[in-house]
């Protein structure tokens, strides 16, 4: 998790990744979409998360950006309310 990171969305983000092609999800919390990096990271410590999947489907992508497990959701989007979107992530 990057310390400089904000609360896109308080729920995730159903995506179809396709097998075996590089994805680049977004770690900051700033990109237009909240899924695919779009270089608003820069002036951040954020990188985005480099992602090979081996299967093509549907993955549910953390927009909370605190996931255990991230760039995939794992339910920590759960304590963060409507409020928190915008704001830092909880460290």
């Amino acid at each position: 998790m990057c310390k400089d990171a904000i609360v896109f969305s308080n729920k995730p983000e159903g995506v179809t990744l396709e097998a075996g092609v590089e994805h680049y999800i977004c770690a900051c919390g700033r990109s237009k979409d909240g899924v695919f990096c779009d270089g608003n990271h820069e002036g951040t410590a954020c990188l985005p998360k480099k992602v090979i999947v081996e299967k093509t489907k549907q993955y549910h992508i953390c927009l909370c950006k605190t996931s255990k497990n991230f760039p995939f959701c794992d339910g920590t989007h759960s304590m963060y309310s409507d409020e928190d979107i915008g704001k830092g992530v909880a460290l």
